[in-house]
């Protein structure tokens, strides 16, 4: 398991906002790593991410993001972090703009315009890399746009990389007999799955590391979160953060078990709440 250090400040020990900077990475997250840079750096066209709300898909994403921006003199990227999936037309267009590609007025005419612009990047020897996070949203006419641009290709590569991360969900829709097309297209999945104790722990102290304070947490009360959580991360940062501040406002330097029990039924309270 590794860290991940980008050049981005981390403000809050727990934070559950996407911030690379502060990604832990565990075996899964490597895995998924290394099949997306497979399928990108090899030219290979589509590759899928999956996982649960909060298993960190859009951290891993933004981190893509900044590696592939890093590269510019070899790569074009652009990330959509919450596409407009509602018809092909507006996600034709959402994808232009995020690559700044002049808008047109019909589809067809945006779909021309960014085939041109497809065909002007690998004439330079770019690699063209497409980010799409939140792809559970989208339906088969979408779907089908997302297959067709994978046709643009050499004898021997694709022409436009894609990377699509989604919630469980996008599984159950590429599993559809009208999205059987665009299933085919997809070079590797990778399934992101929830931390071990272990892990979990060494996520805390990675955060405490990088926040520069002492672990405020004993391995009672990380082990009452944890069970409390089924290992998903986010939920496992939200309860910390609120324990931790908790105990900051009460001026104690320790999460105590009564702590994180009060966290726990806060975090229980919240989750009933939304799902009203």
């Amino acid at each position: 398991m590794e860290c991940i250090r980008a050049n981005m400040l981390v403000t809050t020990p727990f934070s559950v906002s996407p911030n690379p900077a502060a990604l832990f990475i565990t075996p899964s997250l490597r895995s998924a790593l290394h099949k997306i840079r497979y399928t990108v750096d090899n030219r290979q066209g589509l590759t899928c991410l999956l996982g649960d709300a909060g298993m960190g898909k859009s951290s891993l994403m933004r981190l893509l993001h900044l590696e592939y921006e890093g590269r510019e003199d070899e790569v074009t990227v652009a990330f959509l972090t919450d596409p407009d999936f509602n018809t092909p037309n507006a996600f034709v267009r959402s994808i232009c703009q995020a690559f700044e590609i002049p808008m047109r007025r019909s589809l067809q005419a945006q779909k021309t315009q960014f085939k041109d612009f497809i065909l002007e990047q690998a004439s330079a020897g770019k690699n063209m890399v497409l980010l799409l996070d939140e792809s559970q949203g989208m339906n088969s006419e979408v779907m089908e746009v997302l297959r067709s641009f994978l046709n643009f290709e050499s004898n021997t590569a694709k022409l436009l990389q894609i990377v699509m991360a989604g919630q469980l969900e996008l599984r159950n829709r590429l599993k559809m007999p009208r999205n059987k097309a665009l299933k085919s297209r997809i070079v590797m999945y990778s399934l992101l799955s929830p931390l071990t104790p272990a892990e979990a722990k060494s996520m805390i102290t990675h955060r405490c590391q990088m926040a520069e304070i002492p672990i405020p947490f004993p391995d009672t009360a990380l082990d009452l979160i944890y069970s409390s959580t089924g290992g998903v991360p986010r939920d496992i940062l939200r309860i910390c953060a609120y324990a931790y501040q908790t105990a900051q406002i009460t001026g104690d330097k320790n999460v105590s078990i009564e702590l994180a029990e009060q966290a726990i039924e806060h975090e229980r309270a919240i989750m009933d709440e939304e799902a009203v």
